[in-house]
């Protein structure tokens, strides 16, 4: 209709391309370190779970609740710890198979 207004959704500056689309991951992790690029990686694939990266000779770790629950302290909870990040993906994925019935 003439003179109508109509506002469209779109990405913040610098988020998405003109479709309001978000970059391919390799475009969007250009520039980062390799420690951040997989911490980024794992997030995407794995948003229950805390990471910390490796720092000073510790192992990569990551923590979730052992259960749908929010955390709490009297939430049990399931860690996990790998030299690398390949690895510590593969242990996320074993325990949210055990806790997600087939």
């Amino acid at each position: 209709m003439k003179g109508e207004h109509v506002e469209r959704e779109s990405s913040p500056r610098g988020h998405g391309g003109e479709d309001g689309t978000s970059p391919p991951p390799a475009e969007a992790l250009a520039g980062l370190d390799a420690e951040a690029s997989q911490v980024i990686v794992l997030y995407r694939e794995f948003p229950a779970w805390a990471v910390w990266l490796p720092h000073e000779g510790r192992r990569w770790t990551a923590v979730r609740p052992a259960s749908a629950r929010a955390p709490a302290p009297e939430v049990p909870m399931i860690w996990v710890h790998a030299g690398t990040a390949a690895e510590l993906a593969a242990r996320m994925r074993g325990a949210d198979a055990q806790l997600t019935p087939p």
